[in-house]
Parts: C-alpha cells; sequence; structure tokens
C-alpha cells in the first residue's frame, strides 16, 4: 500500500509539471501580422529624450514646417531599421524554424533587411566582431509563452519612435505575445540608449492577424532622383544625419578610389 501510494503521488507530480509545461508552452507567433493603427493612434507617449536631442528634434520640427518633410533617408531609399521598421503599415511576415525566428516586412519606403532572432545563441557576438548594421543582432528566448528578444549593435543611420535618432549604443528588448484567440500579436518593446534618452522607454505595438492565405506583396522603393537634384545638403546637413553623409569626404556614399 505505501509503495501503491508513492506511485501514485509520483504519477500525479508528474502529470502536474507535464501540465504546467504544457501551460507554459511557447505560442506560435508565425504567420501574417497588420499593424494596429487604431490602437497606435490612442498611445501619445514621446521618448524621453535628453536636452541636447530635445534641442537636435525641435529643429527639425521647425525645418519640416518649413517644407523639408522628405529626407534624404526617404528620397534615397535606404532601409528604415529598427525600430520604425516594425510600424510599417504594410503587413510583417513571421516564421519559426531552425532555432530561428525571421521577421520579414513589405514595406515602402525602407528596402528593410529581414530581422533574424537567433534562439540558439545565448550571447551577442563580441564587440569587435559585431557588425554594425539597420536591424541590429537579436537573440531570444522563451519565457513561457512569450518570446524575449534583445538587440544591439545598431548604425547610427536611424531613428527611434517619434524620431529620435539612434546610435550604436541603442539596446531594445522586446516581449512578444499572442493573445489567448491567437488574433492579437503584441510587441512591448523597451529600448534604451544613454546618449539619447534620459531614462529606458517603452512603448507596446500591436497587430492584427490575417488570413493564413496571405501571399507576401514585393514592395520596391526607388529612389527619388528629381528631388535629391533638388536639394541642398550643406543647408539641412545639421539636422539630417544623411544629409551630412552627402557632404562629408570621409562619410559620403561613393568615397574616390573605393
Amino acid at each position: 500500500m505505501t509503495l501503491l501510494r508513492f506511485s501514485l503521488l509520483g504519477l500525479a507530480a508528474a502529470a502536474a509539471l507535464a501540465s504546467g509545461a504544457a501551460r507554459a508552452a511557447p505560442k506560435d507567433l508565425s504567420g501574417a501580422w497588420l499593424y494596429d493603427r487604431d490602437k497606435a493612434a490612442l498611445d501619445r507617449s514621446r521618448p524621453p529624450v535628453t536636452p541636447k536631442i530635445a534641442e537636435l528634434m525641435e529643429k527639425k520640427r521647425v525645418a519640416r514646417d518649413a517644407g523639408y518633410v522628405r529626407s534624404v533617408q526617404n528620397l534615397m531609399c535606404l532601409p528604415s531599421g529598427m525600430p520604425q521598421m516594425m510600424q510599417w503599415i504594410s503587413p510583417i511576415y513571421i516564421y519559426q524554424d531552425n532555432g530561428r525566428v525571421v521577421i520579414l516586412t513589405e514595406d515602402d519606403p525602407g528596402n528593410d533587411q529581414p530581422r533574424t532572432i537567433y534562439m540558439n545563441e545565448k550571447a551577442h557576438p563580441s564587440a569587435d566582431t559585431l557588425f554594425p548594421s539597420y536591424v541590429g543582432h537579436s537573440i531570444g528566448h522563451w519565457e513561457g509563452a512569450v518570446l524575449v528578444v534583445d538587440t544591439i549593435g545598431f548604425n547610427d543611420r536611424a531613428t527611434m519612435f517619434g524620431g529620435a535618432p539612434r546610435t550604436p549604443k541603442t539596446h531594445i528588448v522586446e516581449r512578444l505575445s499572442v493573445s489567448a484567440d491567437g488574433q492579437t500579436l503584441s510587441d512591448a518593446m523597451t529600448i534604451d540608449d544613454p546618449d539619447v534618452l534620459t531614462k529606458p522607454w517603452t512603448k507596446t505595438l500591436y497587430y492584427k492577424r490575417m488570413p493564413a492565405d496571405t501571399e507576401r506583396l514585393e514592395a520596391v522603393c526607388e529612389p527619388d532622383l528629381v528631388a535629391l537634384s533638388k536639394l541642398d545638403p550643406n543647408k539641412y546637413k545639421d539636422i539630417d544625419e544623411e544629409a551630412a553623409r552627402m557632404v562629408d569626404p570621409a562619410q559620403r556614399y561613393n568615397p574616390e578610389g573605393k
């Protein structure tokens, strides 16, 4: 009787563990998702920027009001990068396989590269081997049904939400999860950068699930060469990083001899 009692207890404990594991099993994020603009309109939060960055953003606002509404990035079809690429009105597509989660976008302008989230890597590459990029380097792990994504390794050629600049010190942690009915994807994104923000800033993006047979469409951005030919980059180099690149011999797009 005693052995039977312990056996039954053991079976009950195993069942409880199995049930808990099932409840905590990661949800499948795969599919096509459409950015929820209605929910986005309810979020009026602004990035808590430093005084220096606030001054820069005010200069940009004045320039926009005076007619500078299309940046060099926009005219040249350069990637929008993280995190902006996650909030375009076009769908995103998520695929999970082979220890990776891949996010494709369908946006114009932008010409963004796919995001690859490495699920089997516990740490980012060392600083001397990490190549700065528009989308950064992402590693992820599951916490129950929540996918936690840690991204670093950005270049300085994109912006955060709200138009705040992004730098190589930008660090983004995302917590992605799907609603109980499987129809809503949320991405709680915490952004930190001591050169730009006074404190970490969290902004949550929401997406609606699209039909399973949704096909990805091609979205290609073509540079506006006419507008570029009429632009004086010297006039905007102090507020537009890409305009500054056009006139800086050390950074310009097509250095002589290369």
